[in-house]
C-alpha cells in the first residue's frame, strides 16, 4: 500500500510495481493524513523522504496514527535528515548550530554514539531542541520552503513516548568527506559512500558523518 498526495510518484510507482509483477501493490494519491489507517491492520509502515517536510505537531499526529494502524509486534521504519551532520559538514548548517547554541548537545549525543552508548543510555541524554519551523532554512538543492532535520535521539525519544520499542537505527548515505568536497569529486565521495555503507548495519557510530538515518521501532502491546 503506497500513499502519496503527488500524481507523478504515484505514476512512476505503478510503473514500477507493473515491471516487478507486484499484483498485490496498491497506491493512493492523497494526503496520509486523508487517508484512512485505522488499525491495527499492518506489519509494516515505511515513512522515507516524508517528515523533513511537515511540521512537528503533525509529525506527532503521524506516529500516533502509525502506532494504531500496526499490528502488535509491526514495524515502523522512518528516515529522517540528520541534524547530528551539521556538525561535521563544516558549512553554513554548522554556523546554524553555532549561532543556536546547540552543539553542546549535538556533540554529547554524537559523542555517546561514537562510544557505543546502548540505546538505554542515549535516551536518558538530554536531547538538543527541537527544529524550529519559522526559521529562515539554508538550501540544501532542493528548493521548498521547509526541510526539517532531526538528531536519532530526538526522533527516539518521540517514538518511545507514542509507546514504541526501540530496536536500533541506522546511517544512510554516509559522507565520510566534507560536502565541499563531495562538490568538487562527486565520484570519489559516491565511491567512498558506497564503502562505508557496507558497513552501516554494524558500525551505527558512522551516523555522525551522515546526512541522514532511519530508525527501526515496533509495536509491543505490555498488556498481552
Amino acid at each position: 500500500m503506497g500513499v502519496d498526495f503527488a500524481p507523478e510518484m504515484i505514476q512512476i510507482a505503478t510503473q514500477n510495481a507493473s515491471k516487478e509483477n507486484l499484483s498485490l501493490a496498491q497506491f493512493h494519491c492523497t494526503s496520509i493524513f486523508d487517508f484512512d489507517v485505522s488499525g491495527p491492520t499492518y506489519d509494516c509502515i515505511s515513512a522515507n523522504g516524508f517528515i523533513e517536510y511537515i511540521s512537528g505537531d503533525q509529525l506527532l499526529r503521524f506516529i500516533a496514527m502509525t502506532y494504531r494502524a500496526l499490528n502488535n509486534g509491526g514495524s515502523l521504519v522512518m528516515g529522517s535528515r540528520n541534524r547530528l551532520f551539521n556538525l561535521f559538514s563544516l558549512n553554513d548548517f554548522t554556523n546554524e548550530e553555532l549561532e543556536e547554541g546547540t552543539t553542546a548537545a549535538l556533540l554529547a549525543e554524537s559523542i555517546a554514539i561514537v562510544k557505543g552508548n546502548s540505546l538505554a543510555e542515549l535516551l536518558s541524554l538530554e536531547p538538543s531542541p527541537l527544529p524550529k519551523e519559522d526559521a529562515r532554512q539554508v538550501k540544501t538543492g532542493i528548493d521548498v520552503s521547509m526541510r526539517l532535520q532531526y538528531t536519532p535521539l530526538q526522533l527516539m525519544k518521540l517514538l518511545k513516548s507514542a509507546g514504541f520499542e526501540l530496536v536500533d537505527f541506522y546511517p544512510i548515505h554516509i559522507h565520510g568527506v566534507v560536502p565541499q568536497f563531495s562538490d568538487l569529486y562527486p565520484q570519489i565521495h559516491a565511491g567512498v559512500s558506497t564503502l562505508l555503507q557496507t558497513h552501516a548495519l554494524d558500525h551505527r557510530e558512522l551516523v555522525v558523518q551522515a546526512s541522514s538515518f532511519m530508525v527501526h521501532a515496533k509495536k509491543v502491546d505490555q498488556h498481552e
